[in-house]
């Protein structure tokens, strides 16, 4: 896994441009403005997550000013936005659950996948597939839960504290590639 991410975006957040980084092609802006939290959610970090030295997803991770490190967020007491744009060829619904299955069950472990098998399908409805250049949002806000929006459209709604938490770790936790998960966390202090 190879991570993109350019020191640059410090440069573009000082001078306060528009697009505060370009990583994988992709511009991500230096604020995300989510419903029901407003436009103070700000790029913590981008990166590019490989898949057998092929680019798969590049994700940005959006976190309030507050916010000063994963524990902290992964807590589920805090709003963000994680951005996942697909650099892949097109894939096929069956390979995309998969992928979101493998990366679930690794961040979950055994016994709270099995707990959780009902979120999980619920999210794995979501996805009929993906096509490159697509964007998948997802918004968590703590009362509401995940809010997920494909190519801006409402797709899905995902309530549940521990379930977003290890939906959350797939980019945050322990499992997550380390490179991957350094860069998206990059403006955190405590990382």
């Amino acid at each position: 896994m190879r991570s993109l991410w350019i020191p640059k975006i410090l440069l573009a957040l000082a001078f306060g441009n528009a697009s505060a980084v370009i990583v994988g092609g992709t511009d991500f802006p230096e604020h995300a403005s989510v419903p029901g939290v407003g436009n103070n959610l700000h790029l913590s970090g981008a990166a590019v997550l490989d898949r057998n030295f092929v680019p798969f997803y590049v994700g940005a991770l959006y976190v309030p000013l507050s916010v000063r490190t994963s524990d902290q967020l992964l807590s589920g007491l805090s709003p963000c936005r994680f951005n996942l744009v697909w650099m892949s060829p097109a894939l096929d619904k069956d390979r995309v659950k998969e992928y979101w299955r493998k990366a679930f069950n690794d961040a979950a472990g055994p016994e709270q996948a099995r707990r959780l098998t009902a979120q999980l399908d619920r999210l794995l409805a979501v996805f009929n597939g993906a096509t490159h250049g697509q964007v998948v949002l997802f918004d968590y806000i703590p009362d509401a839960g995940m809010r997920i929006y494909v190519d801006d459209r409402p797709a899905g709604q995902l309530p549940g504290v521990e379930f977003n938490r290890i939906l959350l770790s797939i980019w945050l936790g322990t499992t997550a590639p380390r490179d991957f998960r350094t860069a998206l966390l990059a403006n955190l202090d405590g990382k």
